[in-house]
């Protein structure tokens, strides 16, 4: 084994050892993501596409990506929208705009955007906080261990799902009407319906369920033999992905199971489906290198590799058009955007999102592109 195979499964297996939780309470071995970064210039010509038309695409990700030639600042994101970024252990929510300008809203452990990114919800170790991103909080509410902060609804009328110690919990937007929803709710974030207007998937008791946060009316109940880590909506509703480091299971409108992937290698690490459409781009960690496809729900047998590359992955998130897939890589401390054949490598990210004791923060970046106003 030479050493940047060793550097590599040093990687992997810190990120395998690592104790998943709320994003408060996360915990990264940065120093190990860090040893893992200085291999990545030694080793970064083994990045590879491997779709059969890859070959000249692989030529082009091979100077693109790579600590030396990857930009040195976020310039711009290349689709409109506005981005929410969380650097965790004190990292605080920083929110990015089209032209790069980068702004720190506070010490907050989490943030989501509301309807059409109007404010932020976002969550301290004490409070429920909404934000005007431009003139501070709106209203908050005292939650000691609030995570995992959810907003939905109409320019009018909208509602915030979150976890607490003792259950999920659902508030108006303007701060009312506080309740709990379900006492024995898993340690798994939320997911509003886009298709229902209040109505949210969660996960309790072995079981996927589809309540109305009003009136409480159970929409339906399908047991899962997985535990979930995230829930993924379509943007149009029809299709909910259940994801769980070995399986990923689809179940459709009416909670039937529409698909199962299933993955032989060490496991799943992030899913979105892309806007739009029912293409799920799934992140998967094989043995110290990580890749990224892109699964056809509806069309079983037609999944393809979009990148792939030695190391750890993190967070995934589609631009609001569908037209970039936005890429955490924290083992090259690089972002890549891509876009069909086009990939666009931004480094030095964790200095970009600092941390107070200098160590590399984990992003959170799921669901937060949003919004072009």
């Amino acid at each position: 084994m030479t050493p940047e195979d060793r550097a590599w499964e040093v990687v992997r297996r810190a990120y395998e050892e690592r104790t998943p939780a709320p994003p408060e309470r996360r915990r990264a071995n940065s120093r190990l993501l860090l040893a893992g970064v200085a291999a990545a210039g030694a080793i970064a010509a083994a990045v590879a596409l491997v779709t059969p038309p890859g070959h000249a695409v692989l030529e082009r990700v091979r100077r693109a990506v790579g600590i030396e030639h990857a930009a040195p600042a976020l310039v711009s994101l290349p689709a409109k929208g506005r981005l929410l970024v969380v650097s965790s252990q004190g990292g605080g929510v920083w929110v990015v705009s089209e032209n790069g300008l980068k702004r720190r809203l506070g010490d907050y452990s989490d943030a989501m955007w509301s309807p059409h990114g109007l404010y932020v919800v976002a969550t301290t170790r004490s409070d429920l906080v909404t934000l005007d991103v431009q003139h501070g909080v709106r209203w908050s509410l005292p939650r000691p261990g609030a995570v995992w902060p959810r907003w939905e609804g109409t320019m009018t009328d909208t509602r915030i799902a979150y976890m607490t110690p003792h259950g999920l919990r659902v508030v108006a937007g303007d701060g009312t009407d506080d309740h709990l929803l379900d006492r024995f709710a898993g340690d798994v974030p939320p997911a509003w319906d886009p298709a229902r207007l209040h109505t949210l998937a969660y996960y309790s008791g072995g079981a996927i369920l589809l309540r109305n946060a009003d009136t409480r009316q159970l929409a339906w109940r399908t047991p899962v033999t997985i535990t979930p880590s995230s829930l993924q909506w379509s943007s149009d509703g029809r299709l909910l992905a259940v994801v769980s480091p070995k399986r990923v299971v689809v179940l459709d409108a009416n909670g039937t199971v529409r698909r199962t992937v299933s993955t032989l290698t060490e496991g799943f690490l992030d899913a979105a489906f892309k806007p739009g459409t029912h293409d799920l781009a799934l992140s998967i960690r094989d043995q110290g290198r990580s890749r990224l496809s892109l699964v056809h729900v509806d069309r079983p047998g037609t999944a393809r590799v979009l990148f792939a590359g030695p190391g750890v992955f993190g967070d995934i998130v589609w631009s609001p058009d569908g037209t970039w897939l936005l890429l955490d890589w924290p083992t090259a401390n690089q972002w890549l955007f891509l876009h069909g054949s086009r990939v666009h490598a931004v480094a030095n990210i964790e200095q970009q999102f600092p941390r107070p004791d200098r160590l590399g923060a984990m992003l959170q970046l799921d669901d937060r592109w949003c919004c072009p106003r």
